[in-house]
């Protein structure tokens, strides 16, 4: 990540690519997914982009739980996770930058994809550059902190930045592992960024679900099933309850296996998950959720694990489409 300047490619093999440049060397990215232990072995070839809700836990060690809350014999609690990975090549991203707002069919809209000009700004000054590799890290403390790593890896793919991967169960795997960590703040050098044009492959708008409906394109639903089912409002952006019409349920969190911390699943079991809930894994597929940022995560698993070139996120989701009148939802049903 931080590091590509004046940089030669050669390609080595179909499978292998080595990166020079003036000052360093440095492999192409594995995949989608990073492992901690192949991250430590490569910390100066890369640019981390440590995204948070919380910018403030960045510089400052967690402390440990003083009580187990379960009691004696229960499950230890997880220490928060305070701090980050220890490498010169690393910057904090606040969610909130990641984020805009926006208008589509008459409707105002909050946490949209930022545009082109924000995005260049934003990855110039976290130290990227167009030839770049960026790993993505998150707290992984939860899904929502991992749907902050895709939705920020959906937007670089978007952009068209393809040398970037999510490290799979983010700092908190790295930090249980004991692997070295630091508070010192965020001073990434400034890189050379300019975005590329939008990939229109990557996104959906309405018109594209309207369309779905009446095709033979899958549409997704990544929220909790309480959600999908219109038991109780997930997002204060969302004025109506239900799911869109022939959408079928696959909560973000099937997604993740919940061991010791939050990895991603194998293709294998994505594809099988998906066929559980009677979906195709490599069928066009759209995702969406309250707004599009929990869509990003099912389109991450599908789009680059699974490998469905099909897959798109509706960047929109219900925050636009309840708010348009005529857009029906379905309640208490399975699809």
């Amino acid at each position: 990540m931080s590091i590509l300047k004046k940089t030669c490619l050669y390609a080595l093999t179909p499978a292998v690519l080595v990166v020079f440049t003036a000052s360093s060397y440095a492999e192409a990215l594995p995949g989608p997914l990073v492992e901690t232990e192949w991250l430590s072995k490569n910390l100066d070839k890369v640019q981390i982009l440590d995204v948070r809700t919380n910018p403030k836990s960045f510089k400052k060690y967690a402390k440990k739980p003083a009580v187990n809350p379960c009691g004696v014999g229960g499950a230890a609690p997880k220490t928060p996770v305070g701090g980050h990975i220890d490498s010169k090549n690393i910057a904090l991203v606040k969610w909130i930058k990641v984020l805009s707002r926006g208008e589509s069919n008459g409707v105002k809209l909050q946490s949209m994809n930022i545009d082109k000009a924000k995005f260049t700004k934003l990855m110039t000054k976290s130290g990227v550059s167009n030839d770049t590799a960026v790993v993505i890290t998150n707290n992984g403390e939860s899904a929502e902190d991992v749907m902050l790593a895709t939705r920020l890896y959906w937007t670089m793919k978007y952009y068209g930045h393809a040398n970037v991967a999510i490290l799979n169960g983010g700092t908190y795997k790295w930090m249980a592992e004991k692997r070295d960590k630091s508070k010192a703040k965020s001073k990434p050098s400034k890189g050379k960024y300019e975005a590329k044009d939008g990939n229109p492959a990557l996104v959906a708008t309405m018109k594209d679900v309207k369309a779905a409906m009446e095709a033979d394109t899958q549409l997704v639903d990544s929220r909790p099933l309480s959600g999908y089912l219109g038991l109780a409002p997930t997002n204060k952006l969302v004025t109506r309850q239900g799911h869109i019409p022939t959408a079928k349920s696959w909560p973000v969190a099937t997604s993740l296996i919940s061991n010791d911390s939050l990895t991603f699943q194998s293709a294998e079991n994505i594809k099988k998950t998906a066929g559980a809930l009677g979906l195709d894994a490599s069928k066009a597929t759209i995702s969406y959720s309250d707004t599009g940022s929990f869509a990003t995560l099912t389109w991450f698993a599908l789009h680059e694990i699974a490998g469905n070139a099909g897959a798109k996120v509706y960047d929109a989701s219900l925050n636009e489409w309840t708010q348009v009148a005529d857009n029906k939802l379905a309640e208490m049903t399975v699809e």
